[in-house]
């Protein structure tokens, strides 16, 4: 045998084992962007692409980041390849989640990722979050980047380095990550800290290091390019203009206006008689926003007056938004807000920006209004699958205590409420905001089932013990 042929077979043999499942996997979870004919769009989609491309900031403020991804992604050419990188990351920590997760050998490791990759793409809302560009997808690489960071001791540097830069790209792309991300990270390291320590997890200080450099980065990442837009040096630029048409939502900052408008000259007191009665009317429609547009500090004293005046009726609303939230779930919310005509300027940017693209984003079928009947029977199976899976769950959470699959359980379960509350407290109550992580729910499932299945063959009279 020559030695020249040695590289080539390995790599052959890798490519057969491995990458060419990963590959297929991730043409399974761009279906519904293959099937519409372009990646799919929100209302949204434009500013981001424009604030990526020009580093020009459009109202309402969003994170930077997500635009820069696509931006980099693009390769200035198609957002193609902004979805196709969106699926080999999901792809990439879905790999290494089954490795951790269901072990065995390589090639049953992708057979298991691959039969998982179906399920998912078949019966729940992850392939419309990998066709869609939004930072939405990143939702669920925080979760699993953090859970493997936190938990897989086996982990190599190289793995380790992957799924940081993961979590960072994941954090920076959208302003509710950086809480949410924070939020779970606490919940995995106190009970650590209080003497829980699951067998064959990192030492306290290796985890806290490779979740919290991260984390770091995406926020000093996030903050420098507002100051390149001039924005100033701050994580969150709009976070009291979203919180405030929360509580325009809730009626609390109506309230407080009335008990101060006679005290106070707010300028919001000029629409006493017609003030938004919606986190959309205030962010879009309305015209206050724009009038308080270069009056952040009246924005912000009406923020925490409002909190500081009605702060138990605050937390009894957010609970209870929370608690709509986490079943607020149905997938293609971009598909119906499109049929409903929000505003958006996602064609102009397009044309602007990836002119290459514009055939192919006007004849899509979301475009051209077929694919909402597709979206609305998604959002139907999608709903039942994850209230099975969550059922079935914790059935076998129950029965048959898995050493890794439970915790896997307990911090999707963590992570799915803490979503819920950050969506629900900061932004308001939306299907898209837990449609994006609840196809994680599904994916515990899917791990209990493989978890079987290779115990079970571990047990064949070939594969003794």
């Amino acid at each position: 045998m020559s030695v020249f042929n040695i590289p080539f077979r390995r790599l052959l043999f890798a490519f057969t084992l491995v990458l060419l499942p990963c590959a297929m996997a991730v043409c399974l979870l761009l279906w519904v962007a293959l099937y519409n004919g372009y990646p799919t769009v929100y209302p949204d989609t434009g500013a981001y692409l424009y604030t990526g491309a020009f580093l020009i900031a459009l109202p309402p403020f969003r994170a930077p980041g997500y635009g820069i991804f696509a931006n980099w992604t693009s390769l200035g050419t198609s957002a193609w390849f902004t979805a196709i990188a969106q699926g080999i990351l999901v792809v990439t920590v879905l790999y290494e989640t089954c490795k951790y997760l269901i072990g065995g050998e390589a090639k049953f490791r992708a057979t298991c990722m691959l039969a998982i990759v179906c399920v998912l793409a078949v019966l729940t809302s992850l392939p419309w979050e990998v066709s869609l560009l939004m930072p939405d997808v990143f939702a669920g690489m925080v979760f699993l980047s953090v859970f493997l960071l936190a938990f897989n001791e086996k982990l190599r540097l190289a793995e380790r380095i992957i799924l940081a830069a993961i979590l960072t790209i994941s954090v920076s792309a959208h302003m509710s990550l950086l809480p949410i991300a924070a939020l779970f990270v606490a919940a995995l390291v106190i009970p650590r800290l209080a003497g829980w320590q699951m067998r064959g997890t990192p030492p306290i200080r290796t985890t806290l290091a490779w979740l919290l450099v991260p984390m770091i980065a995406a926020g000093i990442w996030t903050a420098t390019l507002n100051r390149r837009m001039g924005l100033g040096f701050h994580l969150s630029v709009s976070g009291n203009e979203f919180l405030l048409g929360r509580l325009f939502g809730d009626g609390l900052a109506a309230d407080f206006l009335r008990d101060n408008c006679p005290r106070k000259p707010f300028i919001a007191c000029r629409y006493l008689n017609n003030l938004p009665r919606t986190t959309e009317q205030f962010l879009f429609w309305h015209p206050l926003l724009r009038e308080l547009d270069g009056h952040g500090d009246e924005l912000a004293e009406l923020v925490h007056g409002t909190l500081a005046a009605y702060p138990l009726r605050f937390v009894e609303s957010s609970i209870m938004e929370t608690l709509r939230q986490l079943t607020r779930f149905r997938t293609g919310d971009e598909i119906r807000d499109f049929a409903l005509h929000a505003p958006n300027s996602n064609a102009a940017v397009i044309q602007q920006i990836l002119p290459r693209d514009f055939p192919a984003f006007s004849n899509s079928r979301m475009i051209r209004g077929r694919l909402l009947a597709l979206a609305n029977a998604a959002a139907t199976v999608d709903t039942v699958v994850f209230w099975l899976s969550a059922a079935a769950c914790l059935v076998l959470a129950w029965t048959e205590r898995p050493e890794r699959l439970n915790p896997f359980l307990y911090s999707a379960i963590a992570f799915l409420v803490i979503n819920a509350a950050i969506c629900a407290t900061l932004a308001g109550v939306y299907d898209r905001y837990q449609s994006r992580v609840a196809w994680i729910m599904p994916l515990c499932f899917t791990f209990y089932a493989a978890g079987w299945i290779a115990s079970k063959n571990a047990r064949t009279p070939e594969n003794p013990g």
